[in-house]
């Protein structure tokens, strides 16, 4: 028995209108890709940088900890305020042997500072006599040569990203944070 050519024609494009729901089905089910962007959901954009005393810190190198990237200025009231607190020396005191990590990345300009003992003199507490201002930061600083402040659009500072093991961007917080307010949400990361 021979087939007319409409009725092949009619089962050739339902089977294909079938396959395309599936498809679409299929793809409608996956959620989204946040992307790469500076929201919260998003990954962060990738860097590498060199901090203050020459080694290379990059964003994927630190896949499964959770990272805080620190935008400041060692010329910066607000940061000298938030540093003098003590609140990030605490968390990453609290926090490291779990998985917790900072790097500061000094932005220059009239807040900052092009000098690299500058930077490292803001974050390990000390002032240009040596002597002591605040509790050492322990963690990296580097200065911005890769405009990454206009990459992560940095304004005003101090500025911070904390990034989830994946490297997902899981909260930002511009101005003054309190050890509280990091401590809750580094833990929440850790949990």
């Amino acid at each position: 028995m021979k087939v007319p050519k409409t009725t092949t024609l009619i089962v050739l494009l339902v089977s294909a209108a079938l396959i395309a729901l599936v498809a679409a089905a299929a793809l409608l089910a996956r959620p989204p890709d946040p992307g790469t962007g500076i929201e919260v959901g998003q990954f962060a954009p990738e860097f590498t940088i060199l901090d203050v005393n020459g080694t290379a810190w990059t964003v994927s190198a630190h896949r499964g900890q959770v990272v805080l990237l620190d935008f400041m200025g060692a010329r910066c009231q607000t940061c000298e305020v938030e540093m003098g607190e003590g609140s990030m020396q605490s968390v990453q005191a609290q926090y490291a042997s779990r998985g917790f990590t900072i790097i500061s990345i000094d932005v220059g300009g009239v807040l900052g500072t092009k000098d690299p003992m500058e930077a490292w003199r803001f974050v390990a507490g000390l002032n240009p006599d040596g002597s002591r201002r605040w509790v050492a930061g322990t963690w990296p600083v580097a200065l911005d040569n890769q405009s990454l402040a206009t990459t992560f659009g940095v304004v005003p500072l101090p500025q911070k990203f904390l990034l989830d093991g994946t490297g997902k961007i899981a909260w930002k917080q511009t101005g003054l944070v309190t050890q509280s307010v990091l401590q809750a949400q580094v833990a929440a990361l850790l949990a």
